[in-house]
């Protein structure tokens, strides 16, 4: 059973990793489209770019949470 959990565990971690290579594909997307058209928009796209870095941030940590736990697992 120890070693199914270490394997779910490192799937779930590859799997934080692809979604985070996802999330910053679509903010470098975002950092690169033209400049908005007027302040509410360039608002409104700062919003959007924080919300997606939060997501990027969320995902790697959670990644490396998994990868950290399935190393313990594996271990015992």
């Amino acid at each position: 059973m120890k070693g199914v959990l270490h394997l779910n565990l490192t799937a779930w971690s590859m799997e934080y990793w692809k979604e985070a290579e996802r999330v910053r594909e679509r903010l470098e997307c975002l950092r690169q489209s033209d400049p908005p058209a007027n302040q509410e928009e360039d608002l409104l796209l700062q919003r959007r770019m924080r919300i997606l870095y939060d997501m990027y941030l969320d995902c790697v940590h959670t990644a490396k949470y998994l990868e950290r736990r399935a190393g313990k697992k594996g271990a015992h």
